[in-house]
């Protein structure tokens, strides 16, 4: 996926930029290849500021530590990836995350991953762009090891409290910044939670935690050229549309030709990392029964290198797809000449299927089309 490109701002996020701050530009916080769909157009009016938060007092108690708040942050924060860029989500359980709707203004399907690891494709329950913010659903979070944030109350944050923003910025991978809390702000029904902590582009739609590892905010949007002056959609306007929220008709749609090269490209990526329990992981529930782990993973024992390569896809049914190509192979055999591997091209095709919420691979079978010698 590419760098960085500033998505383009609606008039509703400019006006509030501008009451910040003259003169500067107002970014979105997704890295994105191509441009967002056109913005809906919102009445704008004046940011403000929201009720008084309170002030830190001497005999208020103490707070937990920063490790805690990131902990709670690190444990619920998922990628969301799709053909046109990547965002962050907030884990907040029942197989739900919630993030920004800009984060999936773009073309699906909208893969998931928890620490580095496939959960699956994601379905698209709700969606606000008065608010932006959406829902999506996707099982696995909870095997993963995922653990859903606690709402937090933004009426019983302090000024300067600590304030951690976790999500996957630009390509840099999971991470997690700090800052205080800086006041709240509202524009009509939307209510922000503003802080310096840095968000940059790829953290939208990721958590912000306060001091008891509780979640405050969606990481929204930030002033672009000004330093500290990031905005979160408050728990106070997010816990009501995520628990409450209407079914959008804007449901993304299962497309499982677009979805198949995606999906090998994963499968075979863990080949080649030899990451082969989250290969095996990806096959259908019936292909893991009929071939346990150890079996499976021995057929790849000699195997030094993988590679396909998709030559065509074509829809088997609305949920599953086939998948032609070839796949290249190195293999160190015993019989190999001295300085010598085995290259091995296979061919045949991949079925792949969206099953109870998520992508497998259902089936395969490909056949050895040619053998030869090469240098190590």
């Amino acid at each position: 996926m590419g760098g960085p490109v500033n998505s383009v701002a609606s008039p509703h996020r400019a006006h509030l930029a501008l009451v910040c701050a003259a003169t500067i530009f107002l970014t979105a916080c997704i890295t994105v290849v191509q441009g967002p769909p056109a913005p809906t157009q919102i009445a704008s009016s004046s940011l403000t500021p929201s009720a008084t938060p309170s002030l830190p007092s001497a005999t208020a108690a103490p707070t937990p530590s920063r490790r805690s708040a990131a902990e709670a942050a690190a444990a619920a924060t998922v990628l969301i990836d799709s053909p046109t860029g990547h965002g962050s989500g907030a884990y907040v359980g029942n197989a739900r995350i919630l993030t920004a709707a800009h984060v999936i203004g773009g073309r699906g399907p909208f893969t998931i991953f928890f620490r580095d690891r496939l959960i699956g494709s994601a379905r698209v329950d709700r969606i606000d762009l008065t608010d932006d913010l959406a829902t999506l659903s996707v099982v696995g979070l909870d095997a993963a090891g995922a653990v859903p944030l606690t709402w937090g109350d933004v009426m019983l944050l302090r000024l300067g409290e600590p304030i951690v923003v976790a999500g996957y910025p630009s390509q840099v991978g999971f991470t997690i910044t700090q800052g205080v809390f800086s006041g709240l702000k509202r524009d009509a029904a939307t209510e922000y939670v503003q802080t310096d902590a840095a968000i940059n582009p790829g953290n939208s739609g990721g958590p912000l935690v306060n001091s008891a590892g509780e979640l405050v905010g969606i990481a929204d949007w930030k002033v672009f050229n000004a330093q500290g002056l990031g905005f979160a959609v408050a728990a106070s306007t997010a816990r009501s549309f995520a628990e409450t929220g209407a079914i959008s008709a804007a449901t993304a749609s299962v497309d499982p030709v677009s979805t198949a090269p995606t999906l090998m490209a994963l499968y075979y990526g863990y080949l080649q990392a030899r990451d082969f329990y989250s290969a095996w992981s990806m096959l259908g529930e019936d292909l893991r029964a009929e071939q346990p782990f150890p079996t499976w993973v021995a057929g790849y024992s000699q195997t030094l290198t993988t590679k396909f390569v998709p030559t065509g896809t074509r829809a088997l049914s609305a949920t599953t797809a086939r998948i032609s190509g070839s796949v290249v192979a190195t293999e160190n055999f015993a019989n190999n000449p001295v300085g010598f591997v085995t290259q091995s091209v296979y061919t045949g095709y991949y079925d792949i299927g969206f099953v109870n919420g998520a992508w497998w691979v259902l089936r395969g079978a490909m056949e050895l089309s040619s053998r030869s010698f090469v240098r190590a």
